[in-house]
């Protein structure tokens, strides 16, 4: 329903945050970096406690070495000095514990708060896109956009940059600190590191093809089953579950056989750079200990030596996730501006800034003609142009794909109106931009959407869940029947999307929820199609009672319910091709009197074939 939503409403809670420009579309690092600014300061905090955290971590080796070459002067063994050393080690690692959680904690938090913001400003982005893109980009893969990629995003940002910074500072700081020692040594270990490592990034490069694959993989599955479950009926009316089984589990293995490649990648490639560091370490007690035997090296040098060595592996054991992180975290980087920098097709023009006199149409259609992007050489709708008058009911009528629905949808701003050719109240609605557009009209859809909550709250999307104004609005809809007949009332729990609810029971709570708000223009686009002859009585009775409050241009392929309309306009092929009042409307050859004259015969056949 094309209603402006109201502030406390829960559905809606957290959209109203800030949007992404759509301008221009910046590099990925920029955007990056336009996530991390709001949080500098955290950014700032974590590096510099993770600078003091590798300080104490390359300084407590240092101490070690220097009490080891204490013990080892048996004639001049100093207690004291020893024993300082021992204590300084102590205070060093526990400092460093604290330091290397205050440094988790500064660079997870901001991911979290990252991931947060995504998420409302994807939500309150795609609000505002128009349905070209929702019929380009399936559910499915919205919500693994949302889902998936911004945990990515989230990994990038905390956790990944934090490995980063610190397999840098560690790969930087070891190899120095070992030369410093021994360059000899630092030769000997360099050179199978490097080719070691070299290896790695092959298979990290075939690790990169594999998770963008899966990725692809995830959203496909992720759009079947939203697809299977909006389409539940089907599969049972058709017993099609075996195909939809069997589709499922193509996809689940698709995804598996890509996670097992993955794995076995990582079970190669991972533990090569450890098996190569152990094949140092032996290497390093034959020539270190050679040394040592020498007394080119003291033993605390080669312990110490040792330490940095064990420091080094670390990074580079984890260089391979370090990496995938990296890299899933800018690819789903990607996914995600594809939708927060999508153009949402909304033109917006310059207000006149005139007041309209009070005789003005509460809607002109101008010389309105359109079609679809994917389809340019067919026009839908053709030079349409019509008003609809404050207190006056405008029915339309054609055949499915007239193009009514259509109308509607560019209407009420669902769809990119041309300039200069849809007017509410004298005002271009390009000029009124959607939060003022929908202040003035509401729309009834032809399949109406319940949220899983109370028929209450659902009928009151847009004021307070205890307005005065929802029972009458419920018993105008024609509800009343329904709800005596429930235990709850108006507090019965719907379900998803109302599964609980018949399909003419959700067009009445929508229609409910349409009447609840005064707006000066009611769109209602075959809002009678789910309900029986009596409720449609019952419904035609509300909606023309109340029709002086407000103009109303209603949908329907049921002529009864157009019969009391001032002025029905006929569609054909995107044109409309005849204008007038039920009653002239059948007494001249045309579409209106055709199906008049098979309505009829069905309702007069009707008694028979029930007998």
């Amino acid at each position: 329903m094309a209603s402006e939503v109201h502030e406390d409403n829960p559905f809606v809670t957290g959209m109203r945050q800030r949007e992404p420009p759509i301008s221009e579309r910046p590099t990925k690092a920029v955007f990056a970096w336009s996530l991390m600014r709001e949080h500098t300061a955290s950014y700032i905090l974590g590096t510099v406690l993770l600078a003091a955290t590798l300080w104490m971590t390359f300084a407590i080796p240092r101490y070690v070495a220097d009490a080891i070459d204490v013990l080892a002067a048996q004639d001049s063994f100093d207690a004291d000095t020893f024993e300082d050393y021992v204590w300084l080690i102590v205070a060093f690692a526990t400092i460093t514990v604290v330091v290397r959680t205050g440094s988790r904690l500064a660079f997870f938090v901001p991911g979290r708060r990252v991931e947060y913001d995504l998420k409302n400003r994807m939500l309150t982005h795609l609000c505002r896109l128009q349905r070209d893109y929702y019929l380009a980009n399936p559910s499915g893969a919205i919500i693994s956009r949302i889902n998936n990629d911004i945990n990515g995003v989230r990994m990038l940002l905390g956790a990944g940059l934090m490995r980063a910074l610190l397999s840098i500072g560690t790969l930087s700081l070891a190899p120095i600190y070992m030369y410093q020692i021994s360059p000899r040594l630092t030769l000997y270990c360099t050179v199978p590191l490097v080719i070691g490592f070299i290896i790695v990034q092959s298979g990290i490069r075939a690790m990169r093809r594999l998770q963008v694959q899966q990725m692809q993989e995830l959203r496909s599955l992720s759009e079947f089953t939203v697809e299977s479950l909006n389409g539940i009926d089907v599969l049972k009316a058709y017993r099609a579950f075996d195909w939809s089984e069997a589709s499922f589990r193509s996809w689940s293995e698709k995804v598996r056989d890509t996670s097992i490649r993955m794995s076995i990648l990582r079970a190669y490639y991972m533990p090569l750079l450890m098996h190569l560091t152990n094949a140092l370490k032996v290497a390093l007690l034959i020539v270190g200990g050679t040394m040592v035997i020498s007394e080119d090296m003291s033993p605390g040098d080669f312990t110490a030596y040792m330490l940095y060595l064990s420091l080094l592996v670390a990074p580079l054991v984890g260089m391979t996730f370090m990496l995938f992180i990296l890299q899933r975290g800018f690819t789903s980087l990607g996914a995600l501006m594809d939708v927060l920098f999508a153009d949402p097709g909304v033109k917006r023009i310059e207000s006149s800034g005139v007041s309209m006199p009070n005789d003005e149409p509460a809607l002109r259609v101008e010389h309105l003609s359109f079609s679809y992007p994917d389809d340019v050489e067919t026009r839908v709708l053709d030079d349409i142009s019509f008003t609809v008058q404050s207190g006056e009911v405008v029915g339309i009528f054609g055949a499915v794909g007239a193009g009514k629905s259509t109308l509607l949808d560019l209407i009420n701003g669902y769809l990119s109106v041309p300039e200069g050719t849809v007017f509410v109240n004298g005002e271009d609605v390009l000029a009124l931009g959607h939060n003022k557009l929908r202040e003035q009209l509401v729309t009834v859809s032809q399949e109406p959407f319940l949220f899983s909550d109370t028929i209450r709250n659902n009928i009151a999307l847009q004021v307070d869940p205890e307005d005065e104004r929802l029972e009458p609005a419920a018993r105008a809809a024609a509800l009343a029947t329904d709800l005596a007949r429930m235990p709850s009332g108006l507090q019965t729990m719907v379900g998803e999307k109302g599964i609980t609810l018949s399909g003419g029971q959700k067009q009445r709570v929508s229609l409910a929820r349409a009447l609840v708000e005064p707006r000066r223009l009611l769109l209602l686009d075959d809002v009678l199609s789910a309900v029986d002859h009596s409720t449609e009585r019952q419904l035609i009775e509300a909606i023309y009672r109340d029709a002086d409050k407000r103009a109303t241009l209603l949908v329907s392929h049921r002529l009864s319910v157009l019969a009391q309309a001032h002025r029905v306009l006929v569609i054909e092929s995107g044109q409309i091709k005849d204008v007038g009042h039920h009653d002239e409307l059948i007494e001249r050859q045309g579409p209106y009197r055709d199906a008049w004259l098979l309505q009829r015969a069905e309702e007069a056949a009707a008694p028979d074939s029930s007998a």
